[in-house]
């Protein structure tokens, strides 16, 4: 008889599963993903520049073993013809901090990073934000995600407590949860995070009942994800103080710095940042080329005291080591090509910034010509990607027979049906110790809604669709 190997067992992979594993939790918009592709979906769900604000948008690469050059397409750039010329090269002076050089940007990277980029950057920080004391370091991360789970995995422990905003990022909530650290969400107004309820949270800590005393705060101080909101330099200040009082770092993640609107451009400074007012060295800052070069370059940088700095980079070293040599090249050769600090100051960040600002301010004013003013508040909107429409449940039919979320829902269903995603203010709650009377909730009910990504004329069949549905649901005749 011929032999015949026994059918294995299935293997049981799960008891290979470490902690952080079993407990891993993925965002909470990923539930959202199938409505991304529903047919004829006008989509303010996602967070994601169009590729038009792409800075690059095409290249070619010189392959020795192929014999041959390459082209790669980009937006409206689908044929090498489309090309721009290629501007006489001029190699850079020993003088020059950006010195991009395939053979030594894609070798491996000191901790710190490409040192030509750190010393361009270092300058950029002092140029822009002007630390006030001089120990303080600058170094490169893989994007905003990597600097943050730097962070997290360099301060905090298991059981650890993180406070952060009301309405924050799921993209800091989940990883934060999975390595069991417990997120508190500080109450916000129109400003961002309240300086007093902040106060009034640490003083009334109890470490018996609420676990181990925070030691640090994480905001998204401009054009927040997801609020939208711009904290003021008098709110940071405040905000600052209790800092102080209580001896908590300050994690700046700060993204969309420069998307801020600035009607006069060049000549209209940015809002001073928190590591601008910072004199003690407690602001970690967290920035990235994500927002204004492209997502996918997965370039960032941290600026901290440099004993923060140091221990931050060494949680790198058996992470993501370094940054792609391929980012750091071309974002430095891009640097270069806009005429370095003052091109970039001067004239790349007002221009990118006025895209989002005019984009930003046409949202506005189709809300307010196609959204019944009885049924959502309009914020004023202060660049970015997002806006934070506040949902007037107050006003519904339904407020005294559902809850606040229950309506939030039902206005989300209503729009998916009409063919518009919107993103409930539920998706964005921090955990939180403050409990909100009925009415408080009504009036604490939200949509994010991203303009960065649709055309103009799909923003306008969305703002449409928007205003159909909150008719429907608060019952107002067209």
């Amino acid at each position: 008889m011929p032999y015949m190997e026994e059918q294995a067992a299935p293997m049981d992979f799960t008891k290979y599963f470490s902690v952080e594993t079993v407990n891993r939790q993925r965002s909470a918009l990923k539930v959202l993903r199938p409505y991304f592709e529903i047919p004829g979906m006008v989509s303010f769900g996602t967070g994601i520049p169009h590729p038009s604000t792409f800075p690059v948008n095409a290249m070619t690469i010189s392959i020795p073993f192929a014999e041959k050059s390459v082209f790669i397409p980009g937006y409206n750039s689908l044929e090498p013809e489309s090309l721009l010329p290629l501007a006489p090269y001029t190699a850079p002076s020993k003088a020059e901090p950006l010195i991009p050089d395939l053979a030594d940007a894609l070798s491996y990277s000191a901790t710190y990073g490409a040192k030509h980029l750190l010393v361009w950057l270092k300058e950029s920080i002092k140029r822009i934000h002007a630390p006030k004391y001089d120990d303080w370091e600058v170094c490169l991360t893989a994007g905003n995600t990597d600097g943050t789970d730097a962070v997290l995995r360099t301060l905090c422990n298991r059981g650890d407590t993180m406070l952060v905003e009301e309405f924050a990022y799921p993209g800091l909530l989940s990883p934060a949860a999975t390595q069991g650290i417990n997120c508190v969400g500080v109450p916000m107004d129109t400003d961002g995070v309240k300086a007093d309820a902040l106060d009034e949270l640490m003083e009334n800590w109890d470490e018996a009942t609420q676990g181990r005393t925070p030691k640090l705060i994480l905001m998204v101080p401009t054009c927040s994800n997801p609020c939208g909101m711009t904290m003021s330099e008098q709110r940071k200040r405040d905000v600052y103080r209790v800092a102080q009082k209580w001896d908590l770092l300050i994690v700046e993640d700060d993204p969309y710095c420069f998307l801020q609107i600035r009607p006069n451009g060049a000549d209209s400074p940015i809002i001073p940042t928190f590591i601008s007012l910072d004199t003690d060295g407690r602001v970690i800052r967290i920035d990235s080329f994500s927002k204004i070069v492209a997502p996918g370059s997965r370039l960032g940088y941290i600026s901290a005291h440099k004993v923060l700095a140091e221990k931050l980079m060494n949680s790198r070293e058996s992470a993501t080591q370094c940054p792609s040599g391929f980012s750091v090249a071309a974002i430095s050769a891009v640097l270069r090509a806009w005429g370095g600090h003052e091109g970039f100051e001067q004239k790349y960040i007002p221009y990118i910034s006025d895209i989002y600002a005019k984009r930003c301010l046409n949202m506005i004013s189709l809300l307010e010509r196609y959204a019944p003013a009885s049924t959502i508040e309009i914020p004023k909107g202060s660049g970015g990607m997002f806006l934070w429409v506040r949902l007037k449940i107050e006003s519904h039919p339904d407020v005294n027979k559902r809850s606040a979320d229950e309506i939030e829902q039902s206005v989300f269903q209503t729009m998916i049906e009409d063919r518009v995603l919107c993103v409930p203010s539920v998706y964005f709650k921090a955990p939180s110790k403050t409990v909100l009377t009925r009415e408080e909730a009504a009036r604490n009910s939200y949509l994010r809604i991203s303009f960065a990504l649709p055309p103009p004329e799909e923003m306008e069949e969305g703002a449409k669709r928007m205003g159909k549905s909150l008719r429907k649901e608060w019952q107002v005749e067209a």
